[in-house]
């Protein structure tokens, strides 16, 4: 069949115009957009996921590494060696050259080391002189460790005159070691008896010695039962620890059976950082000094902390917990800081609750929280992963060491 001149230029003009149409047009661009807007949605989903996972991973690390920590400070209450504190007490076998015996504290709470465990809620308790000027969150508990270390070093022989006391030492560890040639906090124990004293180090080889000056601060110590000691510092000659140190070594340079420790002020209390951001900050004695550092940030997004004593409040101790108190119920009704000391001897252990958030936002809901017998409700409205982690830890050494 033959086509004429009319109907080819009909067929060209159709093959001159292919293309789509406006509707297919259309069909293709809102096509296209449910496709970017699932696109946009998974990114999203995606994205909102990974602000999640990083922020519980950064609320679990901290957890852990916090729960850590308190944990084995907690576990070195009473530590003093081959005797705890409430034992030596009751032996009067330990003494605190850095404090009056009569109850007052020269130079402040810090040196109290007959009172390894304190705590109290800040805006309701009394802060001590060292933390006044904190600005320490309302209604958070403040923990307050005064312990000896896990390091040591052996003790070859002392010698002692009126006003001064030197001991030489064996090989001291690199963890136990201060600055040498510095005045730093030592604890000198063996099975009888205990100090803790302010004193130098001389250096870092077997052989050094720690020598401490009697009359020089903060060793403070005064016995009131002694009228001889007058308003001066009594002579190391006249007592450390009922002198039980005296005895002359018999075989070796281990018979004194006595070790040095360093003795160490930690305080743990929440705080906003320069961010803004309520954290655990950690206040403690400069290395190489016997005055306190400036508070540090320890661990970023700690917002509340709150600590329960069990306390064994039988009149003869049988080393059984009764009851868990608040740090104000422990010292309820004790008049001076002696009367205090004993309250806190009572502790058997600690039940620590903290409240943890995640650095940034990841979509949260806002709730209360239940920090062991206190709600909190935050009301930053941050969208931040939050966790609560308790833990609760025996004063191993009044448990089984007394």
């Amino acid at each position: 069949m033959t086509m004429n001149i009319k109907q080819k230029s009909a067929v060209g003009r159709r093959i001159g115009q292919a293309g789509v149409s406006l509707i297919e047009l259309m069909i293709a661009l809102l096509i296209a957009g449910l496709i970017s807007l699932g696109l946009v949605q998974i990114f999203g989903a995606s994205s909102a996921t990974s602000q999640m996972t990083e922020g519980l991973s950064r609320v679990q690390e901290n957890g852990r590494f916090a729960s850590q920590f308190l944990q084995r400070q907690l576990r070195m209450v009473g530590f003093m060696g081959c005797g705890s504190d409430a034992g030596r007490t009751v032996q009067h076998s330990f003494v605190n050259h850095l404090t009056r015996f009569d109850g007052t504290v020269p130079g402040g709470n810090k040196y109290r080391f007959q009172r390894p465990i304190e705590a109290y809620t800040a805006g309701v308790g009394t802060a001590p002189a060292e933390l006044a000027g904190e600005a320490i969150v309302d209604g958070t508990d403040v923990l307050i460790l005064r312990v000896l270390s896990e390091e040591s070093t052996t003790v070859v022989s002392v010698t002692k005159s009126a006003n001064d006391l030197t001991l030489l030492i064996g090989t001291p560890g690199a963890a136990f070691l201060p600055e040498p040639n510095k005045k730093v906090l030592f604890g000198l124990q063996n099975c009888r008896s205990a100090d803790i004293f302010a004193a130098t180090l001389s250096g870092t080889t077997p052989g050094s010695t720690i020598t401490v000056g009697g009359a020089t601060s903060p060793n403070v110590y005064l016995d009131p039962s002694v009228d001889t000691c007058g308003a001066a510092p009594c002579p190391w000659d006249f007592r450390i620890s009922n002198a039980a140190l005296n005895a002359k070594p018999l075989v070796g340079p281990s018979s004194l059976n006595a070790e040095v420790h360093r003795a160490e002020y930690l305080a743990l209390f929440i705080k906003k950082n320069a961010s803004g951001i309520r954290s655990l900050y950690l206040m403690r004695f400069k290395r190489g000094d016997v005055v306190l550092d400036a508070a540090e940030e320890f661990i970023e997004g700690v917002e509340n902390m709150q600590v329960r004593f069990g306390v064994d409040t039988d009149a003869t101790s049988d080393a059984a917990i009764n009851e868990y108190r608040t740090a104000a119920q422990v010292i309820a009704g004790a008049t001076n800081e002696a009367a205090i000391d004993d309250r806190w001897r009572q502790v058997l252990s600690a039940r620590v609750g903290l409240l943890i958030r995640s650095p940034g936002r990841a979509g949260a809901p806002d709730r209360t929280y239940k920090i062991l017998d206190v709600d909190y409700t935050p009301t930053d409205n941050d969208g931040a992963i939050r966790e609560v982690y308790e833990t609760t830890v025996a004063l191993r050494n009044r448990l089984f060491n007394s």
